[in-house]
């Protein structure tokens, strides 16, 4: 079952949806809450992006992923992706590597994610729980790649919550 919900913002549009997932097995869609000051969607839709979006903003969420969700925001010629979900450590590395980012290269730590990002997804990092960010850019010289912001939080080390903020210009 695949769901669309989209609410205009001024020259923006949000879109909450387009999601057939495998990991919720509902595909069900949650409300879709905005407003043009906090461009942000609550609650996200449960489950994974589908496959063609995946591929867009250059993700793969693991096939053993679990609690997933994700949103989006589309802009005049670009837009970002935000999916949140827990794995284990080969879930974890497979997506990682999918991004070309190996876990040595996250800084310990850190969140990549700035009030507004968080404000947007909707999404709540505990401070006090061990984590570690990457921001990754676009490739130099390809304005179509995206940008990729990905937390991960190690505070069950046997189910990580990953989260990533993937961005197109």
């Amino acid at each position: 079952m695949k769901v669309a919900l989209i609410c205009l913002l001024g020259a923006s549009t949000l879109t909450v949806a387009s999601c057939g997932s495998e990991v919720s097995g509902s595909g069900a869609a949650g409300a879709a809450v905005s407003s043009a000051s906090t461009r942000r969607a609550e609650p996200s839709i449960n489950g994974t992006p589908d496959p063609d979006l995946q591929k867009r903003y250059g993700i793969s969420v693991p096939k053993s992923a679990t609690n997933a969700s994700f949103g989006q925001l589309q802009v005049e010629g670009g837009g970002d992706l935000w999916v949140s979900f827990k794995t284990g450590k080969d879930g974890l590395d497979s997506f990682l590597s999918g991004l070309g980012i190996g876990e040595e290269s996250m800084t310990p730590g850190v969140t990549a994610f700035t009030s507004s990002d968080l404000e947007m997804t909707g999404w709540f990092i505990d401070p006090t729980h061990p984590v570690k960010g990457i921001m990754a850019p676009a490739k130099e010289g390809d304005m179509k790649s995206p940008s990729h912001k990905v937390t991960v939080d190690y505070a069950d080390p046997g189910s990580m919550a990953v989260y990533i903020l993937a961005g197109k210009p």
